[in-house]
């Protein structure tokens, strides 16, 4: 940018005027649209209902996998997709886990128990992990082994037992993130469906204390 230039920027002046919220058109204060809500409800209560078997039957109906393809990977095929990887891509997932491992590690040393005197006895506040956490990482046509790592290393660093991830037909690169991430189990299988095998717990999959991840509207 040259000398001018910056003088015409530097003479421009930027006026705002103060407005009423009834002022603003097309206001949203809620992310999801109620139609949205009530199709994601009903879908989430079907497996709360139905169990295994339900999430099962959403799983193949919305193409996340096909009739009696298993619906979760263990740990020691997690490991098989991160040993088919070559040398660089394991290496870069180990690199990535590392530092997001040693920030989250470091936030849960800021955050500690504490305990202060008050008229009549003590008061303070304790930290805990919660047992179990649901981390999701959506699928499409582009992976997101990002988001497994950025979820579950996380809950890991913060002292969570058990961690689970959920990631609809899951490319080998995703897999082996969650073997990276140290996660106990992928359900192959994602939308509100996986939200709700999270939430309430179906066949081998157990129910979550928190959900964690990105995602659409559904």
């Amino acid at each position: 940018m040259d000398s001018k230039q910056q003088e015409q920027d530097a003479g421009q002046v930027v006026k705002l005027r103060r407005v009423k919220a009834d002022e603003v058109d097309n206001a949203r204060t809620d992310p999801v649209d109620e139609q949205t809500r009530k199709q994601a409800g009903a879908i989430v209560e079907q497996v709360r209902q139905g169990g295994e078997q339900a999430l099962l039957e959403l799983g193949v109906k919305f193409g996340d996998i096909k009739p009696n393809q298993p619906y979760v990977l263990s740990r020691e095929q997690l490991k098989q997709s991160f040993d088919a990887l070559s040398t660089h891509d394991q290496q870069l997932l180990q690199r990535t886990a590392d530092r997001i491992r040693k920030f989250a590690e470091a936030q849960r040393r800021s955050i500690t128990d504490m305990t202060m005197r008050v008229p009549g006895g003590k008061a303070g506040h304790t930290v805990a992990p919660v047992e179990v956490a649901g981390c999701y990482a959506p699928g499409g046509r582009f992976p997101l082994p990002s988001s497994v790592l950025m979820t579950a290393v996380t809950a890991r660093a913060a002292g969570v037992g058990t961690v689970w991830v959920a990631s609809p037909r899951p490319a080998e690169v995703t897999k082996a993130a969650a073997y990276v991430a140290e996660a106990d189990g992928l359900l192959c299988i994602g939308g509100a469906q996986a939200i709700g095998a999270f939430a309430y717990g179906a066949g081998k999959v157990p129910a979550c204390d928190a959900i964690v991840g990105p995602g659409n509207r559904w």
